[in-house]
């Protein structure tokens, strides 16, 4: 459940045109490393007629200000607005997602175009963007959308405040008080702490024509200020229950979510971990089959967020129901839990399991599709689990012990959090 920044519906009038373009993705070269005035830059070649462009930037919304919560994606809208509107190279639209340990921008680009679009980087890295009016607007939009967000994200939100407390970097939703206490200097502030080649990842995959040292002579001459505003987050793992109930004064259904501590990428259960959440999200999802046999869910969701909140992830289960099965919602989820405590998953259904996810992982290497990101991220996250490749000779060590294992540790205790349709008297 990645924040996406886009704010309006521009995304969806632009036109989906990768799917034109073949891509050849074997067989992809070595990986290229270099630095360029402290900006990292990785380089992997392959046959595709595209190229696939990832910017990490290593600063992200949870280093923002306790009142001023929301300048990351004021600033990040921006540069989405900007990137768009001259985006007649790009394959795809270019995509900008703000997360609390980073910020990460992918672009698709046709193989011939690849130099302007570095330029295009350069630029966003050198040429300070600033405009009283577009933050006054953009305020303005965030500010509308928080007061219609849906009800499940309101629901997730809460329990990302239960879970990691309100003044945590992980808690970092915006509200309407912040947002409204944000100034420009404050985002051009945030441009300029963020913004800078030595706070950057650059990765490129694909059908590259340019040599590493081509793409080095386009990033040679800039400034860069020295950036060094990481994280440092400790693992959080439950030690009681815990309940919150609130009214939706317009809703019918009852939303609810269920979440449960979970393991870091580097931690020893987390190959089991991954087990687990394919089986029930993917694989064998629990929810359909009680939507189909019980009727119990309008929508569902198991979401591991491993990747979005690397140093402290959790996994939430999130539903959408009839305001009078919230219990049987309940009462069914646990079920499922005690029974991954108990019994694990039965050992040819751990081996369905790696091989859905092996056959998921060379479909997409086949199109090579999110090279360039797992190359920026297994650098910037310091693992190579990032990759499901990487991660499956793991998987396949995976047995029904070791997901009993996983389960008692981490699922022992959850953070229920909904929100139920206001009670309305029958007239006489």
């Amino acid at each position: 459940m990645g924040k996406r920044i886009c704010i309006t519906v521009f995304i969806a009038l632009m036109i989906l045109i990768s799917c034109y373009f073949p891509v050849l993705a074997d067989n992809p070269s070595p990986l290229q490393r270099s630095t360029v005035n402290g900006m990292s830059i990785i380089l992997q070649k392959n046959k595709s007629e595209i190229a696939q462009i990832t910017l990490v930037l290593k600063t992200g919304s949870g280093i923002e200000p306790a009142d001023k919560k929301g300048i990351a994606y004021i600033m990040n809208n921006i540069v989405y607005f900007i990137l768009n509107n001259d985006s007649q190279a790009m394959a795809d639209p270019v995509d900008v997602v703000t997360e609390p340990d980073y910020t990460l921008i992918t672009m698709t680009t046709l193989a011939r175009d690849i130099k302007p679009t570095l330029q295009r980087i350069k630029t966003l890295l050198s040429e300070p963007i600033y405009s009283y009016d577009i933050v006054a607007d953009l305020k303005e939009a965030l500010t509308t959308n928080l007061k219609a967000t849906l009800v499940q994200t309101k629901t997730y939100s809460d329990f990302t405040k239960a879970y990691y407390g309100a003044d945590h970097p992980y808690n970092d939703w915006p509200d309407l008080k912040t947002i409204q206490s944000i100034s420009g200097p404050d985002v051009y502030k945030w441009y300029r702490q963020t913004y800078q080649p030595g706070n950057a990842i650059l990765s490129i995959a694909g059908g590259v024509r340019q040599s590493m040292q081509d793409i080095e002579s386009i990033f040679s001459n800039m400034k860069s200020e020295t950036v060094d505003r990481h994280l440092v987050i400790q693992p959080s793992l439950l030690s009681q229950d815990k309940y919150c109930q609130q009214v939706d004064p317009n809703g019918r259904a009852t939303s609810i979510c269920m979440g449960f501590s979970a393991p870091r990428m580097q931690d020893p259960e987390f190959p089991a971990f991954r087990v687990i959440t394919y089986y029930l999200e993917e694989y064998q999802h629990y929810f359909e089959e009680l939507r189909g046999k019980e009727g119990l869910f309008y929508s569902a969701s198991v979401y591991y967020d491993y990747i979005d909140k690397p140093k402290s992830p959790n996994i939430a289960f999130i539903t959408m129901t009839n305001p009078d099965s919230l219990k049987a919602v309940e009462a069914r989820t646990l079920e499922v839990i005690q029974k991954l405590m108990n019994s694990g998953i039965a050992q040819d259904e751990i081996d369905k399991v790696v091989k859905a996810m092996k056959t998921e992982d060379e479909a997409q290497k086949v199109n090579g599709k999110g090279l360039a990101t797992r190359n920026a991220l297994s650098q910037y996250l310091q693992t190579q689990f990032v990759y499901d490749e990487i991660l499956l000779p793991q998987l396949e060590q995976v047995k029904t012990e070791d997901i009993q294992k996983a389960a008692k540790k981490y699922l022992q205790h959850y953070i229920e959090v909904s929100y139920v349709p206001k009670k309305v008297e029958q007239p006489f």
